[in-house]
């Protein structure tokens, strides 16, 4: 990671002073360390560094621990003054240590007389190297030509010497590059030995579509208005090189980003106007290889790798034309398969892009499917369904309002294209990095950051580059497209999913049963914490309580025969589970009447209600005698200091106090709808069969208001909030909304940190609709699902949801507002 650092944190606790300075005119170009792999130049040091450092990005990462460390490997720059010209020098000192270097005009050494008389004169080879050790760094120091060469490594400094003493210049081809850089601040950097600027802190990087461009890559850096913009040129010692296979081959308008997912670690695009030049230049570099599925780039002008959140790899062809290429490919297909109406080919695994080697890593892949005209292919089935989810829910990078502000600014067309989203990058390099360095990447703060492009254009002996990092802007925020992430289960789901929290790291995680009766909780990164076998299934839902009050969170959930309680690692909470011999027959209910952690556990068998404390003991003093079975998982309301209980059975509404005594009696006679009844301006609020709204104060009176709601109408109530659905109207505190007509389950209303949203889904469609405080539909939204959902609201900026996907998946979207 300190090639992403590196030189843009120098200025940390560096001071700038008033001063003029003069042109070195092109000395200190020629004093540079051999074996330098990253160079910053320019014109004027502390201009730079404060362009530099200025931007929003690098202040919300200031305090990270990296920081530290290259704040006090660039001390030694206090003691010069740094409005000027001047060169920052990386450079590998042995296997592990990279060594900072600064090479300026010898006038800007800024040290009084007493610091001077600090010095250690050192002769070494009819040259002087100075070492000071002073308050705040050590380096050492020597003159030649008036051009003063610092670093914080002797070693360095000696290499400095004996490349003057015996004329040795830097490399042929950085001077090429240095020549093609025209900014104020221009970055060099050895792609051939870049690895060392985080091989040791990201163990398993391996930057294949980097490699054998060229040797050296140019930058003129220019930050503007919190963007980073970079251009320059790639150059070579040689005519070979990955670039040089586009030699007489003109790029054309990518589309790699109309499919790549906005969760995805990033794509590589490839664009070329003649396949049959592409392969006689592979040719003439010696590359051979070659795959029977040729036939397929003959009517393309764009391939491309795309690499997912979870790593897996989908390689795409944008054909010109689909019909040709789909009868072709239909010869090799031996099966076919459908996932969300979209066929899914499969055929003996092969390398089909073979014929795009070294541009494209070699792959064996033996499934494909057709999206528009691009061709996606991969390893197994269920990487290609990801992908199609993402598309069709549209959450894909051409769909992103950040993305196409940074897209706007940038070719059209281009040879090679990398684009991505800079989470997406930060979570791989997280997968990959070392213990020691895993906490910058974990509290690496992306806020106000999202695209990032890089283009690489062939033309004559050399590379065009363009590429930015792009800042959003903030009224795109609200219209970004929602990213979708599926975690694909072996067996049926049965449940619906739910949020756990992890006391310990805060983390939500994900609990759900499978058909096997399996409890499973899952990472929202698709992992596997445990699965705990249960009797039989759930019945109800799980809920999220802190039975000892210690913030330590559990689970609380009924089966069929079992009510259990279960800790964040999936162990029993003693003394449950607690047996039944009769059904279980509605939800688990979990009463804490006065907030103090004194929880009671209901469970309905049928006609009875049961209360059982933390220790696993009936509660007596509640005597509640049921007329019929009772419909549904008896609800807990407080108004003031009173306490009220709910429970339906055949013969209605009954409103009880906490010893089963009926509290509140209706002063009419009233048939509920079956919907369920809440608390809203201090009334038990529902509906009755006829699809009138009914209020039932304390005292029992009864207001009905005509709400013309149709006979399977869905009603849901909270203190502040009363929202209806009656055939394929949604009403939210009196606002209607129309939808398409479909097969709905009941709204619900999900309130949270100050904030609330309201949601509706239609299973026939498969449709999951979220609406704002406003009544608004929020943008992005219906997205696929085919269950009630769990809304997460803890993000101010954000929402994020779970819901069924598939018949074996859930889906998580994040929505950023």
């Amino acid at each position: 990671m300190r090639h992403l650092f590196i030189i843009i944190c120098v200025s940390i606790g560096l001071s700038s002073c008033d001063f003029n300075s003069d042109s070195t005119q092109g000395k200190l170009i020629d004093f540079i360390p051999s074996k330098s792999i990253l160079i910053l130049e320019s014109e004027n040091l502390s201009q730079s560094i404060e362009e530099l450092t200025s931007t929003e990005l690098f202040q919300n990462n200031a305090s990270l621990p990296v920081f530290a460390t290259i704040q006090n490997n660039f001390k030694f720059l206090n003691y010069f003054q740094q409005d000027a010209e001047a060169f920052l020098v990386v450079t590998p000192i042995g296997e592990r240590e990279l060594a900072t270097s600064l090479i300026i005009e010898d006038k800007y050494l800024n040290l009084d007389s007493v610091q001077l008389k600090k010095q250690t004169r050192i002769e070494y080879a009819g040259k002087e190297i100075a070492e000071f050790k002073l308050e705040n760094a050590t380096f050492y120091s020597t003159l030649i030509d008036k051009v003063r060469v610092s670093s914080e490594s002797k070693l360095i400094v000696e290499n400095v010497i004996r490349a003057y003493n015996n004329q040795f210049k830097f490399e042929e081809t950085f001077y090429k590059a240095h020549k093609a850089a025209t900014g104020e601040t221009s970055f060099f950097i050895n792609l051939e030995e870049a690895d060392y600027l985080y091989k040791n802190e990201l163990k398993g990087l391996h930057a294949k579509s980097m490699k054998g461009l060229g040797k050296w890559l140019s930058l003129d850096l220019e930050v503007s208005k919190g963007n980073y913009k970079w251009s320059g040129a790639i150059l070579s010692e040689e005519t070979t090189g990955k670039l040089n296979l586009f030699k007489g081959i003109s790029p054309k308008p990518f589309r790699l980003h109309e499919v790549t997912p906005l969760n995805a670690t990033g794509f590589l695009s490839l664009s070329f106007s003649d396949f049959k030049k592409l392969q006689e230049n592979r040719s003439k570099q010696n590359y051979t290889a070659s795959s029977p599925f040729k036939f397929i780039f003959e009517n393309a002008n764009e391939v491309g790798a795309i690499e997912l959140e979870n790593g897996g790899l989908v390689y795409d062809v944008v054909s010109s034309n689909v019909t040709k290429t789909l009868d072709s490919l239909s010869i090799i297909t031996q099966q076919e398969t459908s996932f969300r109406n979209q066929t899914i080919y499969s055929f003996e695994a092969e390398n089909v892009f073979a014929d795009f080697s070294p541009l494209l890593s070699n792959h064996k892949f033996s499934v494909f499917t057709v999206y528009d005209s691009h061709f996606l292919f991969a390893k197994d089935q269920e990487v290609l369904e990801n992908m199609l989810v993402n598309i069709n829910n549209r959450s894909i990078l051409s769909e992103s309002t950040s993305f196409q502000t940074a897209l706007d600014k940038m070719s059209s067309s281009a040879h090679m294209v990398w684009g991505g989203q800079l989470d997406g990058v930060k979570n791989k390099l997280e997968k990959l990095a070392t213990d020691h360095f895993l906490p910058n990447l974990k509290e690496f703060n992306t806020q106000g950051y999202s695209s990032t492009i890089m283009q690489a254009t062939h033309e004559g002996n050399f590379a065009f580059v363009n590429g930015i990092l792009s800042k959003n802007k903030t009224e795109d925020k609200s219209t970004e497209a929602i990213q979708v992430k599926r975690i694909k289960l072996e067996n049926t789901i049965t449940s619906n999913p739910y949020f756990f929290t992890n006391w310990r790291t805060r983390q939500k995680d994900i609990a759900i049963q499978d058909e096997t009766n399996m409890l499973h909780l899952i990472a929202k990164d698709g992992k596997t914490i445990w699965t705990k076998a249960l009797d039989s299934r759930i019945v109800g839902d799980i809920h999220t309580f802190d039975i000892y009050r210690n913030t330590r969170l559990q689970m609380a959930f009924t089966t069929q025969n079992r009510l259990y309680v279960i800790d964040k690692n999936g162990n029993n909470v003693d003394p449950f589970p607690l047996d039944f011999n009769d059904f279980i027959t509605e939800g688990l209910a979990i009463f804490d009447y006065d907030n103090n952690g004194k929880h009671r556990f209901v469970v309905v068998q049928n006609d009875e209600v049961l209360m059982f404390d933390k220790e696993g003991k009936l509660v007596k003093g509640f005597d509640y005698k049921a007329q019929g079975n009772i419909k549904r998982t008896p609800k807990h309301i407080r108004i003031g200091r009173k306490d009220y209980i709910l429970v339906e059975n055949r013969q209605g509404l009954k409103i009880l106090s906490r010893t089963g005594a009926e509290r509140v009696m209706p002063k009419q006679k009233i048939s509920t709808s079956g919907n369920e009844f809440g608390l809203h301006d201090k009334s038990f609020v529902g509906t009755n069969q006829e699809g009138d709204l009914l209020e039932i104060s304390e005292s029992g009176s009864v207001q009905t208001t005509d709400m013309n709601l149709s006979d399977n109408h869905f009603i849901t109530a909270s203190p502040k909030h009363v929202v209806t659905f009656s055939e394929n109207k949604l009403s939210i505190n009196g606002v209607s909304k129309a939808l398409d007509y479909g097969l709905y389950l009941s709204p619900q209303i999900h309130e949270q940190a100050n904030r609330t949203y309201f949601s509706v889904v239609d299973q026939q469609a498969s449709k999951v609709y979220v609406f704002d405080e406003q009544a608004e539909l929020v943008s992005g939204f219906p997205v696929f699902g085919n269950s009630q959902i769990k809304l997460d609201l803890e993000q101010p900026n954000q929402i994020q949801l779970i819901t069924k996907g598939d018949d074996n998946a859930v889906l998580i979207y994040t929505k950023s507002l």
